[in-house]
């Protein structure tokens, strides 16, 4: 496959932020179920303090000039973070998590976020276009892992969340788009620089959606806590600093074909973590036949890169 993690360094490097996010999405997850079943903090909110807390850390890392200066027009950043309030939206109806069985739905649809990206940036014209070779080694890919979580048996979903579902990728793709056109723009020698204005305006923009959604959260009296809720309420700023920032690395960083095996990849393993935690309680010959299928299109990959 053609893409820039080829290089010895930016390969380990990859390796390296891949690792963290998929462990750091491990832990956040059951952290983010803490904050919504014990103190009703909903998604809007959560992804808020997400960017929030990435923001703190960078501006701790300009401040011991570990980010060069760099003077980023507030155009060219903007309509990426415009678009990413619009994900988070729409993302909050899609998975509301009243209903765990929605988070199947939102992965089944995955697929069309690979399919707009490989669509848009193999259709460039100036020079960075992908392949068809890239394109027909991804698509496979994705359309398995999105087939891996058909799970008819945890399937859950209201129309509001069926439609938001289905929308979610097309506005993740505009928020992946806009987002590598703005890095595109500055060169990727301002990555840094480029996280902290663009966490910086995401925060402002979701800060008016935050705290609505905030202030219409009930905890229950009666609700119980554990050890371990703590230890998750205390360290979740760890985990979602380390998540969103592996996250952007890995988008500003990687080629498109490349980040979708990564971000396949992590939904694959995420699928069968689902069977291993419920026990396969509601197995499906479908969805592990698409696993199957995708660790097979992931070595496919793997030997031709």
């Amino acid at each position: 496959m053609s893409s820039t993690s080829k290089g010895g360094i930016l390969k380990s490097e990859a390796t390296y932020f891949f690792v963290l996010e998929l462990a750091s999405a491990f832990v956040l997850s059951a952290a983010h179920n803490v904050l919504f079943f014990v103190l009703d903090i909903k998604l809007i909110a959560t992804s808020f303090a997400q960017f929030f807390f990435t923001f703190l850390f960078l501006k701790l890392i300009h401040f011991a000039n570990y980010i060069p200066q760099a003077h980023i027009p507030k155009k060219v950043i903007l309509p990426a973070a415009g678009a990413k309030l619009l994900e988070v939206q729409i993302g909050s109806l899609a998975n509301s998590h009243n209903r765990t069985g929605e988070l199947y739905l939102v992965k089944i649809f995955d697929f069309l976020f690979a399919g707009c990206v490989l669509f848009y940036f193999s259709s460039r014209q100036n020079g960075k276009a992908l392949t068809k070779t890239d394109c027909w080694l991804v698509a496979p890919l994705a359309i398995a892992v999105s087939i891996s979580w058909l799970e008819p048996g945890q399937i859950e979903y209201t129309g509001v969340s069926l439609i938001s579902a289905f929308i979610l990728p097309f506005s993740r793709a505009l928020s992946f788009i806009l987002l590598k056109n703005s890095m595109d723009f500055m060169g990727k020698g301002h990555i840094n620089a480029f996280m902290l204005d663009y966490t910086r305006l995401v925060t402002i923009l979701l800060f008016i959606p935050a705290l609505l959604s905030y202030s219409m959260s009930s905890v229950e009296v009666t609700a119980s806590w554990e050890s371990i809720d703590y230890v998750l309420m205390s360290l979740s700023f760890i985990f979602m600093i380390c998540n969103l920032y592996s996250q952007l690395w890995l988008t500003l960083s990687l080629s498109p074909n490349v980040y979708l095996v990564f971000e396949n990849s992590r939904n694959l393993l995420a699928s069968c973590a689902q069977w291993i935690i419920q026990n396969m309680a509601h197995p499906s010959l479908i969805a592990f036949g698409a696993k199957l299928v995708g660790f097979s299109s992931i070595f496919r990959i793997w030997t031709r890169s």
